[in-house]
């Protein structure tokens, strides 16, 4: 996702606001977005992943036909978004705890050598007495532009003032 994808929508560029850190649900609306940086996919470390959590032939074999080569398992995919997200995005939330995730596609595979790119967009608000469900879409594309992972999260974040 770019830039110019995200300011037709209306929504802000939470990444302007990150002296403003930590957002609560009061801070946060749809449409609100954030790039989250790239992650470069290594052949060493999808095998190794691959070998310890996921040891299927089309995570380990380099000669396999099924995909043309190895392809990173959808488990490590997840990890390597969370490993963008969890530096960039979350810990500038007043995070409570992760609630679900929702509607999960794989629809390309991740191939080593590849290099992808996160981000962020706040779908939904629930406003709580003391805390808020806040949704977000999550998208993970490589280089091409192809989605690679997508899901919607929920997240519970605390609010800056309770309700009475």
């Amino acid at each position: 996702m770019t830039n110019a994808d995200h300011t037709a929508g209306g929504g802000r560029d939470l990444a302007r606001l990150i002296g403003e850190a930590p957002w609560h649900a009061e801070d946060l609306n749809i449409g609100d977005w954030m790039e989250l940086g790239t992650v470069q996919v290594e052949l060493a470390e999808v095998l190794a992943f691959a070998g310890r959590f996921d040891p299927l032939p089309i995570h380990l074999d380099e000669a396999n036909t099924t995909f043309g080569g190895v392809i990173a398992s959808g488990v490590h995919t997840m990890a390597l978004f969370s490993s963008l997200a969890s530096r960039v995005f979350l810990p500038r939330l007043a995070i409570v705890a992760g609630k679900g995730v929702d509607r999960l596609r794989m629809p390309a595979p991740v191939r080593p050598g590849s290099t992808l790119a996160g981000a962020v967009e706040i779908t939904d608000i629930v406003m709580h007495s003391r805390r808020a469900d806040v949704s977000y879409r999550a998208t993970f594309v490589d280089a091409c532009d192809r989605v690679v992972l997508s899901f919607v999260a929920i997240t519970v974040v605390s609010r800056r003032i309770p309700a009475s």
